[in-house]
């Protein structure tokens, strides 16, 4: 989620089989993919949108993300140096007044709608409104519904957040949120806008059609003039929901390009010389979060039970035996356990706050025979089957969900299961297609461990209330310390990166002894193409990788 938190984009999976069959297919499902063209390049993506809408809770996936962005443009974008540059703005955003504070900023006479409308400082007038609109399923509305007054005079906007309320993520707020054009949302039921199809573009991009469980196709979009017009005619996401078929694909043609999460084909891909592979660090972290809400496992509410699971999950191995062996990355000084979920590794305010949490296994036991809990083993062992049950919560069985289809992540499972195992906890596999996990499961709060990756940009810190504050936006795990919460809404408040910096810090040295959530690493970024495909450039937020698309070519077969 990151952030800028209008998107901040999760990367996950999960949940009941059963639950699968609530997915919406169209009825072109099974329709046979288009062929790719001169002048077309096809991304392989291994999640499907459930929804264009991406400021809706359903559509709060990078895989939206990437399809929409091209299409919905933004003011600003993040570059390939996580620095947001001008796109739909005419320059940087200023701030005309500091307390209030208050910020200006202006649209290029350039820019329009694909049907020749004007973008003006009334589409973001109704971003605004949508955004607070109760009514609207808005993924966050943090940093909007701390806005006094929005006023529009032509492509000028002004925005006046109120006073003592100067919201530390305001130029990812206002240049980082595409606008949303004020002719086509007037009157309409904005939480089925944009479900199957979109009719209008700010960007080089526009829709053409979604066969929804094989692809989505958009063109080029002649109207666009606020830039240089796309290189390519159109891109092709296609959507292969298995890790073997994605590689298969890209070996064989069917594909041009993926941004896959890590996983150990990419090792044999860096050996072909037909392809180009790019890798880096980014502001996307993979963590386990647990449930506090009514429907998690009641054990969890237990502070010494979420102890436990941290001191018995091995964080080291799993990356030694995922990452490093493999050869995903050079060394292990290169992929350190993430000790934080606040800042990443090479940002220079990180602190590893939960270093505290070390592989234990015997400390495990102690743990939970402090409590009082029985049944579970008297030693680790790789062969028990004794569980623990604690008093008053029950016998320590956890649901654990994540994404179905990712190689990668099923390791991190099974590694993690053999572990607790042999200390007396349980882990039960619940995973699930990424558009129910990211539409329902999550936000249902109907989960017990959940394992995904929030993908962000430099503003995620400043924005954490919304993941890990009480009510936050994005707090899916109902995590509620009050004095945690009073530390992160005053750092979302307080621009001075520095003093901001300590805040934070202070406010996760309380969290780390909560442990509402495991940080495991800030995976390494891939981006793949065939050579045939020139000017793709790694993108370390979550803009991603469309973030250029308009500035791509393609050489014949």
């Amino acid at each position: 989620m990151e952030v800028q938190m209008r998107r901040r984009t999760i990367v996950l999976a999960a949940c009941a089989a059963a639950l699968a069959a609530s997915l919406v297919i169209g009825p072109a499902a099974t329709a046979k993919p288009d062929a790719a063209q001169a002048g077309t390049v096809v991304i392989g993506a291994d999640q499907e949108p459930v929804t264009l809408n991406f400021f809706l809770t359903e559509g709060n996936s990078y895989t939206t993300s990437l399809a929409v962005s091209p299409m919905l443009a933004a003011g600003m974008i993040y570059d390939q140096n996580a620095k947001l540059v001008p796109y739909l703005f005419d320059g940087q955003p200023k701030i005309v007044k500091s307390n209030p504070l208050t910020v200006s900023f202006k649209y290029k006479t350039s820019a329009k709608w694909s049907d020749d409308k004007e973008v003006t400082g009334n589409d973001f007038v109704a971003t605004y409104r949508t955004i607070v609109n109760p009514n609207w399923d808005i993924t966050s509305r943090e940093g909007w519904e701390d806005i006094a007054s929005v006023k529009a005079k032509g492509k000028t906007v002004t925005v006046t957040w109120k006073k003592g309320r100067s919201y530390a993520a305001w130029d990812a707020l206002v240049g980082n949120t595409s606008p949303i054009p004020a002719h086509k949302v007037a009157g309409q039921n904005f939480n089925d806008l944009w479900r199957n199809s979109m009719d209008v573009a700010s960007g080089p991009f526009k829709f053409v059609s979604w066969q929804k469980g094989t692809q989505l196709v958009m063109s080029k979009n002649n109207a666009f003039t606020a830039g240089p017009k796309a290189k390519l005619d159109r891109v092709i996401f296609r959507y292969i929901p298995s890790t073997p078929s994605i590689f298969q694909a890209l070996q064989s043609g069917e594909i041009d390009e993926t941004e896959p999460q890590a996983q150990l084909q990419i090792v044999d891909i860096r050996k072909n010389s037909s392809f180009k592979v790019q890798s880096g660090p980014g502001y996307f972290w993979e963590h386990m979060d647990l449930q506090f809400g009514p429907q998690g496992h009641a054990a969890l509410k237990k502070k010494y039970v979420r102890q436990a699971i941290i001191t018995g999950i091995n964080r080291n191995q799993i990356k030694q035996a995922l990452y490093v062996s493999p050869g995903l990355v050079a060394s292990a000084k290169d992929l350190p356990v993430l000790q934080s979920h606040i800042f990443k590794p090479f940002e220079p305010t990180y602190k590893p706050n939960w270093a505290r949490w070390t592989f234990g296994q015997k400390k495990v036991i102690t743990l939970l025979k402090k409590n009082g809990c029985t049944g579970g083993p008297s030693a680790p062992s790789a062969s028990n089957n004794a569980i623990w049950s604690c008093p008053g919560v029950g016998k320590l069985s956890f649901r654990f969900t994540t994404t179905s289809g990712n190689q990668l992540r099923a390791l991190t499972f099974e590694i993690a299961q053999k572990q607790l195992k042999s200390v007396g906890i349980e882990l039960i596999p619940r995973f699930g297609p990424s558009g129910t996990v990211f539409g329902q499961i999550l936000p249902s709060g109907d989960w017990d461990i959940f394992m995904f990756t929030w993908q962000g940009s430099p503003t995620s810190s400043a924005t954490s209330f919304g993941s890990y504050g009480c009510g936050g936006d994005q707090n899916y795990m109902n995590y509620c310390n009050k004095k945690v919460s009073a530390l992160l809404e005053k750092a979302q408040f307080t621009p001075d990166p520095k003093v901001r910096a300590g805040i934070l810090n202070k406010a996760e040295v309380l969290m780390a002894e909560d442990v509402p959530s495991i940080p495991m690493f800030v995976r390494p970024g891939f981006l793949i193409n065939n050579k045939r495909v020139s000017g793709t450039i790694i993108n370390p937020t979550n803009q991603g990788s469309t973030w250029n698309v308009q500035t791509w070519t393609v050489s014949a077969r």
